[in-house]
């Protein structure tokens, strides 16, 4: 594969839509080993910027961009002569897109459209969306924006016969330390002396590290023909497993069960059951076709086996032992 990046990559501009972000961050770092011409880091979020900038100083290859998806205008400007976008910018609190619908609509699915509408104008070689596990069979804000977005990049790959823009999204569980994840939430109640809060015992989570899901974006970079969706396989634990790792060195163990939170899911699905049988494998990731006919997919994946489990979710998912998981959060230094 890392060949193959390299030529997929070598010499080009890629703009980084939210690129001040956890995964945005991840991904740069990441990117620049690969012979980019130049990154464009495009956010909204000034002192970020400045953070990273510092952290950068010296990489001529990386530049900044003070922006907002949501702005057309400031965005169009910003990707001339850009030869890919990764759109990872969004609003993705659960409980703050759950009070702040409207925030939720204008970020996700307004500044998709424009990063499309935009993508299109400059005749861009490819355009690779992050979306989220929430996004299938939606039953909050959140998912229900992320739906949207994947419907729109998807489609987007049609009617336009004379633009060469390819459009795929990517979807992946909840990132570990992430901006806004449990483990981060969970050391904070911890360094202040607090019991954790969980919103039910039986709850499952998908895990994956911000470097798999890098892996993911420079797959469906990589190999993407335009309307797929690509799934990182990964493993599932509860979130009391978790917690109980999380306090193993700690005198004030309790936990407290808080109920569910408005919107929030018990078990989280990344391929749905109706999905399923427009799914292929390939290697260590799923993709999930299109329902709508397109010559590139027929072509590509018209022969391929389709998936044969009913659905994948995290309850259903390979569940990680305690010492598993402990492993994984070492690996990542959430644990010393």
């Amino acid at each position: 594969m890392q060949q193959e990046l390299i030529s997929t990559i070598k010499n080009k501009i890629i703009l980084v839509t939210g690129g001040t972000g956890s995964f945005g961050k991840t991904f740069v770092k990441e990117i620049l080993n690969h012979e980019p011409r130049e990154v464009i880091v495009f956010s909204r979020d000034e002192a970020k910027q400045g953070t990273m900038r510092l952290e950068y100083a010296g990489e001529h290859r990386l530049r900044f961009i003070l922006g907002d998806v949501r702005d057309y205008k400031s965005l169009r400007e910003a990707v001339r002569g850009i030869d890919i976008i990764i759109h990872a910018a969004a609003l993705k609190w659960v409980t703050e897109a759950e009070y702040n619908v409207w925030e939720a609509v204008r970020t996700n699915v307004f500044g998709t459209q424009n990063v499309i509408l935009a993508a299109k104008e400059e005749n861009i070689e490819k355009v690779v969306s992050l979306s989220t596990d929430k996004a299938v069979q939606p039953i909050n804000a959140y998912g229900m924006t992320k739906a949207i977005q994947e419907r729109l990049i998807t489609t987007a790959n049609l009617y336009e016969t004379n633009i060469k823009t390819i459009f795929v999204s990517t979807r992946y569980g909840n990132v570990l330390g992430s901006c806004g994840s449990v483990v981060p939430l969970f050391k904070s109640l911890i360094s202040d002396l607090k019991p954790l809060t969980i919103t039910d015992p039986n709850m499952t989570r998908f895990v994956l590290t911000l470097q798999e899901s890098v892996e993911l974006v420079l797959a469906a970079l990589k190999d993407g023909v335009g309307g797929e969706i690509f799934v990182k396989k990964m493993p599932a634990h509860t979130i009391t497993t978790l917690a109980e790792i999380m306090l193993r060195n700690v005198l004030n163990k309790t936990i407290i069960n808080i109920g569910i939170r408005p919107g929030e899911k018990i078990h989280e699905t990344l391929i749905s059951s109706s999905e399923s049988s427009r799914t292929v494998k390939m290697g260590e990731f799923f993709v999930i076709l299109p329902e709508i006919e397109m010559p590139a997919i027929l072509e590509k994946y018209g022969d391929m086996m389709r998936l044969q489990e009913p659905r994948y979710s995290s309850d259903n998912a390979k569940q990680l032992s305690s010492e598993e998981l402990m492993q994984i959060l070492k690996s990542e230094n959430y644990l010393s």
